[in-house]
C-alpha cells in the first residue's frame, strides 16, 4: 500500500468552498496529514512481504558526539563523521594547501559545477577530476595542471575523505542511531531480503549491524581476504538466503582496497585504512577494477526499484547524486507501482528541485520537516486531530508538537495550535527511534 494523500478532509474542502463562493476566503490553503503519513510509513516497514530498501545518505553518519552542555544551554553539534558539506571543506583545505596553482584549479572545479548547475561538493568534484584525467594526454594541461598533478589532486583527495571516516582514535559513542536501526533489522521477521544501500565510505553501519548479531552479506566472498563478487549481485541464487540483510556501499568504502592476484587486480575488503583507493563518487572509472563495483551496485539498485510494490526509502540523502537520482527516477518512471518515500532532514519550499521532482511522479514521497508531496501535491503539514494516548507512543517520536510556527507568515493557528508542528523523520536519530517502536509491536504480538 503506498502512502496516501492526506489533504484535507471533505468537510474541511466544503467549508473551503463555501468560504470562497461567499467571498469570506482569498485563497484555499491543502494541508497534509502528518499522523495519516506515519501510519502509513509503519505499515510500509512491517510489512513482511514487501520489497523493501533504504538508501542512506552522508546526513546519516553524522552522529553528534558533542558532550552535555551546561544547563540552560543548547547543545553543540559536532559530527562524528563531517556530511557531504564538511567533507568538501576538508578537501578543499587539502588541495589548496598543495600550492597557488592548485588553490586556482578547485576554484575553477567549483566554477564548472556551478555552471553545468550542479551541486558543488565533492562527489560532483571528484566526478569532474576523473573525467579530465581520462581526457588528458601527458603533455596536456587543464587548469594549469597536467595530467600527473590531476592525478595527485584525486588522491589527496580520496585520501582526505578516509581519513575524515576513519573511526581510528576517534570517540565512538557507546550508543549510536545505527545501533538502533540494526536492532529493528534484528527483530522484524521478512520474508523478503532487506536491502540496504548507502554513499557513506564509513563503517558505521556494518559494525552496528555486526554488533547486534544480524547476518549480513555485502558482495564479497571469501574468509581470509574477500573479495568482491559482481555475480553474485546479478543472479539471485548466488545470494545468501532471504533472511540476511544485504548491504551495498555504491559508493566504495574505507575498508575496500585493490589487490594483485593470480586471478588479476581485484577489490578485496580488509581493515579501515586512509590510502582512499576505492572511494567511487564517479561512473567514469580510468580503472575497470575501480569502475565494477560502481556499476555493479548502481544496476541493482535499479533493478531493486524497478519491481512491482516496492518501496525504497531514503534518509540522509539530499539527492545531490546525479546517478543514483538517474538511476531512481528511470526506475521509478518505468514501474509505477513502485514507490520511493524520501525522509528529507531540511525544511523544504514548492520549488525545491526535490518537490518538483515529485510533484511529476505520483509514485515519490517526499516527507519533509514542513511540509511534503504526495500523490505529487505538495502541502504543509497539519494534524486534524490533536496527539492523544492512542497515538503518541510513535507520534511522539515522528512529530514535534512544539515547533509550531511563531505568529507571523505561517502561524500557528491561534484556535488550535496543537494541530501543527514539525516532521522528525528526516533526522536519522529520530527515524530509528521510531522504528523501534514498530519492532516492539512486532515482539509484542509474538
Amino acid at each position: 500500500m503506498a502512502v496516501k494523500a492526506n489533504t484535507n478532509t471533505s468537510d474541511d474542502r466544503q467549508k473551503q468552498s463555501q468560504e470562497v463562493a461567499s467571498g469570506q476566503a482569498k485563497s484555499v490553503v491543502y494541508t497534509h496529514d502528518p499522523q495519516r503519513v506515519v501510519e502509513d510509513i509503519r505499515d510500509q516497514l512491517a510489512a513482511a512481504d514487501k520489497p523493501l530498501a533504504f538508501l542512506f545518505g552522508a546526513g546519516t553518519s553524522g552522529v553528534n558526539i558533542a558532550p552535555d552542555p551546561p544547563p540552560g544551554q543548547k547543545r553543540k553539534v559536532i559530527p562524528l563523521i563531517p556530511g557531504i558539506g564538511g567533507l568538501t571543506d576538508q578537501c578543499r583545505n587539502t588541495v589548496c594547501a598543495l600550492g597557488k596553482k592548485h588553490k586556482e584549479a578547485w576554484s575553477n572545479l567549483e566554477q564548472h559545477c556551478k555552471e553545468e548547475s550542479r551541486f558543488v561538493n565533492i562527489e560532483n568534484i571528484l566526478s569532474t577530476i576523473q573525467t579530465r584525467i581520462e581526457g588528458m594526454g601527458a603533455s596536456d594541461q587543464l587548469s594549469g595542471l597536467t595530467k600527473a598533478e590531476w592525478k595527485d589532486v584525486e588522491k589527496s583527495i580520496r585520501q582526505a575523505i578516509a581519513k575524515a571516516v576513519l573511526l581510528e582514535g576517534k570517540t565512538i559513542p557507546d550508543h549510536m542511531p545505527q545501533d538502533d536501526f540494526a536492532s529493528w533489522v534484528s527483530r522484524c521477521e521478512r520474508s523478503l531480503p532487506l536491502e540496504i544501500f548507502t554513499i557513506n565510505y564509513d563503517v558505521l553501519i556494518e559494525r552496528s549491524l555486526e554488533r547486534a548479531g544480524v547476518p549480513l552479506f555485502d558482495g564479497f566472498v571469501g574468509a581470509y581476504e574477500p573479495f568482491f563478487c559482481p555475480d553474485s549481485l546479478e543472479r539471485t541464487e548466488l545470494c545468501s538466503s532471504p533472511r540476511w540483510t544485504r548491504l551495498w556501499k555504491i559508493h566504495g568504502s574505507v575498508n575496500w582496497q585493490l589487490k594483485k592476484r593470480q586471478a588479476g587486480v581485484q577489490v578485496i575488503r580488509t581493515q579501515p585504512s586512509t590510502t582512499g583507493e576505492m572511494i567511487l563518487p564517479s561512473r567514469l572509472k580510468y580503472d575497470e577494477s575501480r569502475k565494477m563495483p560502481y556499476t555493479a551496485m548502481l544496476d541493482l539498485l535499479a533493478r531493486t526499484v524497478d519491481r512491482d510494490a516496492s518501496v525504497l526509502m531514503t534518509c540522509g540523502y539530499s539527492f545531490g547524486d546525479e546517478h543514483v537520482n538517474s538511476t531512481i527516477f528511470t526506475a521509478l518512471d518505468n514501474m509505477r507501482r513502485a514507490h520511493v518515500i524520501a525522509l528529507m532532514h531540511d525544511a523544504l519550499t514548492p520549488d525545491a528541485d526535490v518537490v518538483r521532482r515529485a510533484q511529476a511522479r505520483p509514485n515519490f514521497v517526499v516527507v519533509g520537516p514542513n511540509g511534503g508531496v504526495i500523490k505529487g501535491q505538495w502541502a504543509e503539514w497539519r494534524l486534524l486531530s490533536p496527539v492523544d494516548a492512542s497515538t503518541h507512543s510513535y507520534m511522539d517520536l515522528s512529530w514535534d508538537s512544539q515547533a509550531a510556527p511563531e505568529q507571523g507568515k505561517g502561524a500557528a493557528d491561534p484556535d488550535n495550535p496543537s494541530l501543527q508542528g514539525q516532521m522528525k523523520l528526516g533526522d536519522f536519530e529520530w527515524f530509528c527511534k521510531f522504528l523501534l517502536t514498530i519492532a516492539r509491536e512486532s515482539g509484542d504480538e509474538t
